[in-house]
């Protein structure tokens, strides 16, 4: 692990902790927390892709183990139902979009960034080509597949709409559709004219040959996957916090630095796709790991605009609000 990394983690951890309070975590020493009782967490997970690497190469590094850590996974289909789940404590944790921190902010559940997974926007609006357009504007009356209501991908469609100034509930249609193969069984059946599929289900669709691009949001700098947790929970339990902390400051250096360890893992997620798409889905998401878990202010300005164009009424967040640093 880089020197900027260490120091990031020590800087939040410091001042969510105080100084005497992580001096105290320095002097407990990895040996006592190998010999501590394993820990279970309980996460909900938006959406299980190539966001989730660092939690897994954390997991098969051992890095959790060493922390005393074992994250238990729940896999719901999208992020409205998982953050449904975090917000009435049935998970601690909520891996989903950064969209959610500013919607839980603003209900008074004060929710925080515990580590940033991805960078960018996770999603691409894909359709059967023929019966899709080349782009929004183009299917203006047309039904489009989101994952759930509330979710990133319902966010990002309402805001683009308000963009070409319509109206996402008169001049389209919305359709709750899942993730993965359950929306792009909505599309082939015409359940949807197209849908919301992240960057991996994109890739394969595409060399499929049958599948278009309607729109492409991965270039948009975002709070696109992240750990979320609420200030409560790190309070509560701030070894924890650390420990999760490091172990996937070490897995994203590891994945990092041996490209083949990604692939391996792209493979467990995705055993069908090619090698080629395997080698292409590891780089893309390991490049999209911001350092040291923190997102950027362009990443931070973008999910406040479309919240906000999703929701009129909704407050934005601050970078140092999100992560609680200063």
């Amino acid at each position: 692990m880089n020197n900027h990394n260490h120091n990031s983690r020590g800087t939040y951890m410091i001042s969510y902790l105080g100084k005497a309070a992580f001096a105290t975590l320095l002097a407990v020493g990895a040996s006592s927390v190998a010999s501590a009782e394993t820990t279970t967490i309980r996460a909900g997970v938006a959406v299980n892709f190539e966001g989730m690497l660092p939690v897994m190469a954390a997991k098969e590094k051992g890095y959790l183990a060493d922390e005393g850590i074992e994250i238990e996974t729940l896999d719901f289909q999208g992020g409205g139902p998982t953050v449904q789940a975090f917000a009435g404590d049935s998970v601690d944790i909520c891996f989903c979009a950064g969209d959610h921190v500013v919607r839980l902010r603003n209900r008074g559940i004060p929710a925080v960034f515990l580590y940033g997974l991805d960078d960018r926007h996770d999603y691409t609006l894909i359709g059967k080509k023929g019966a899709a357009g080349s782009s929004i504007a183009e299917m203006k009356g047309e039904t489009l597949g989101i994952t759930s209501p509330g979710s990133m991908t319902d966010n990002t469609l309402r805001w683009a709409i308000k963009e070409l100034d319509m109206k996402p509930d008169s001049d389209y249609s919305l359709i709750p559709s899942g993730t993965g193969a359950s929306m792009v069984a909505a599309i082939e059946g015409g359940k949807v004219n197209a849908g919301m599929l992240v960057t991996t289900d994109r890739e394969f669709l595409l060399k499929r040959g049958d599948f278009e691009i309607v729109e492409d949001f991965t270039q948009l700098p975002y709070a696109g996957f992240s750990a979320i947790v609420k200030e409560s929970w790190i309070k509560e339990n701030p070894e924890l916090a650390a420990g999760l902390v490091s172990a996937l400051d070490k897995a994203s250096a590891d994945l990092r630095s041996d490209p083949a360890f990604a692939q391996k893992l792209v493979k467990e997620l995705y055993p069908t796709l090619s090698d080629d798409i395997i080698a292409a889905t590891a780089e893309s998401a390991v490049s999209r790991i911001p350092e040291g878990g923190k997102y950027s202010q362009d990443a931070i300005d973008t999910v406040n605009s479309i919240m906000t164009s999703a929701d009129p009424s909704l407050k934005p967040i601050t970078l140092e609000e999100s992560y609680l640093e200063m």
